[in-house]
């Protein structure tokens, strides 16, 4: 049976409800507000390319990142050292850390390839090679399932220890990202409201369900996005937010979503949507806003940390969000963020314009 209810806000006794912001204080590495929230870059690895063609991926003590356009670099979360390189990786279709290994889809002429890595030092464990143009990528029940972006190729699994392909639909398909979910995935038809849960090891049906509307566009943004551990949101055409509850099949509208929503994310049990005007953050269940928080520019990641909550927007900034829905603080971290990553209590890292940053968070 699937909760019906959301989440309850955590009490922090004395926290006041101002915001206290004032002016930014630049010194060194250190972004401060004379009251409110510090934040502290604690260091700085430069990739030399933009942030929104960078792909980064976080597991334990490892952060692996596509780098000059042609190599993975594995750095360790603590102090950014480079821990390993592997060239021979151009502009990675997907990249994701699962089981220990990271895997990649190296878009090489004339066909790509899915290149699996021990993530901890960084030994190349295999190759595969995949039809032209493949996209997407998900690991779950010992394979990656890869393929179907834009309805350019098949879709596929490759075993996660040889790299053997272990099937392939015998026609294109056309799917939106994948997700992986209790050693299965979940895969959405483009154009459809279908939803499938397949294995990932046989690419057979376990269950099957259809939404009321078509699921979001091509590239528009994931599909889906993990609330709990029974529930998940799928985003439709039409910028609602559905709740698929997995043990039952049942499918709900999310209340409170605003009509002109954008981006979508999950932090900490709460769905903050982006309205372009700012952050509405809603607690699952209940159609009343839990917080509205202003954040200038397009929201890219939004995460949970001890202190509360940490949102990122395009346009470089950062806004720390206590337990109860009030800003600590918010700084601009450089010119552009395309990611943002939790690594510890109250450490984040961000995919700048053309550096890596580790920043930690000081009330």
């Amino acid at each position: 049976m699937c909760r019906r209810g959301g989440r309850q806000p955590v009490a922090v006794p004395g926290t006041d409800a101002a915001t206290g912001i004032s002016d930014v204080v630049v010194t060194s590495h250190v972004l401060c507000f004379h009251r409110g929230m510090i934040f502290q870059v604690r260091w700085r690895h430069s990739v030399h390319q933009r942030a929104y063609e960078t792909r980064s991926a976080v597991a334990g003590e490892r952060v692996v990142v596509h780098e000059r356009s042609s190599r993975l670099i594995g750095l360790d979360v603590r102090d950014g050292g480079v821990r390993w390189d592997a060239p021979g990786c151009r502009w990675p279709g997907a990249l994701t850390i699962a089981g220990g290994r990271c895997l990649a889809i190296a878009q090489w002429q004339p066909h790509p390839w899915l290149l699996c890595f021990e993530v901890i030092a960084g030994e190349q464990l295999w190759r595969a090679e995949l039809p032209p143009t493949t996209g997407h990528l998900a690991v779950a029940g010992g394979a990656a399932v890869v393929g179907g972006w834009r309805g350019y190729t098949p879709l596929g699994a490759h075993d996660l220890g040889t790299g053997s392909l272990l099937w392939r639909t015998p026609e294109r398909v056309a799917v939106e990202t994948p997700y992986a979910v209790d050693g299965h995935v979940l895969v959405a038809e483009t154009g459809t409201g279908r939803i499938r849960r397949i294995d990932a090891r046989t690419g057979g049906d376990i269950a099957a369900w259809r939404l009321p509307e078509p699921v979001l566009g091509v590239d528009s943004g994931p599909v889906f996005l993990p609330l709990d551990a029974d529930r998940v949101l799928i985003r439709g055409v039409s910028r609602a937010v559905w709740v698929l509850c997995l043990p039952t099949g049942e499918i709900d509208r999310l209340p409170g979503v605003p009509e002109d929503t954008g981006a979508v994310r999950v932090a900490g049990g709460l769905v903050w949507c982006d309205t372009g005007e700012g952050q509405v953050a809603l607690e699952p269940g209940t159609a009343a806003p839990w917080a509205r928080v202003p954040l200038y520019g397009r929201l890219v990641g939004a995460v949970a940390v001890e202190s509360g909550y940490v949102l990122a927007s395009d346009q470089g900034k950062l806004v720390a969000v206590d337990p109860g829905g009030a800003v600590l603080g918010q700084a601009t971290v450089d010119r552009r963020i395309g990611a943002l990553h939790v690594t510890g209590r109250d450490r984040v890292l961000v995919m700048g314009k053309s550096e890596l940053l580790a920043v930690d968070l000081r009330a």
